[in-house]
């Protein structure tokens, strides 16, 4: 897992945020929890760019469910899948749903402009994620 003031491997991402971000990993696409945060960081998004952030979205899903839940929510920010689960597995949080299977547990890292990984979050409420997260970057 890693530490407050580590470098975060967005080299990984297929996506680069350009300067600070928020890059948040949720279970999966299409379901009700991970569609209340993806819209909840959407309704937001502007507020996040004006603050000089971006905004990216990870899970274990396959591009085209990813891309099919992006369309479908309108999301003005990026998908980016981690099939093989090797950055979630690698960052600590691969999570075993039971019956659903090995999802990437819900967690937001707040990265400076040189991707170093400033904030953590553990989510517990996908709904009010988004905000506090904002809260963070508009201190």
């Amino acid at each position: 897992m890693l530490q407050v003031g580590d470098h975060f491997p967005v080299e990984r991402l297929s996506v680069r945020p350009k300067g600070p971000a928020v890059v948040y990993f949720y279970p999966e696409a299409m379901t009700p929890g991970c569609t209340i945060e993806a819209k909840g960081f959407n309704d937001r998004y502007e507020r996040f760019r004006e603050a000089g952030y971006e905004v990216i979205g990870v899970s274990v899903d396959p591009s085209e469910k990813n891309d099919e839940f992006r369309s479908t929510c309108g999301l003005d920010f990026a998908l980016v899948s981690d099939e093989g689960a090797e950055l979630t597995t690698d960052l600590g949080l691969l999570k075993d749903y039971g019956r659903y299977g090995w999802l990437a547990r819900r967690a937001t890292f707040l990265l400076d402009a040189h991707w170093i990984f400033q904030q953590f979050w553990d989510v517990s409420d996908s709904a009010t994620q988004p905000e506090e997260v904002l809260a963070a970057v508009t201190g």
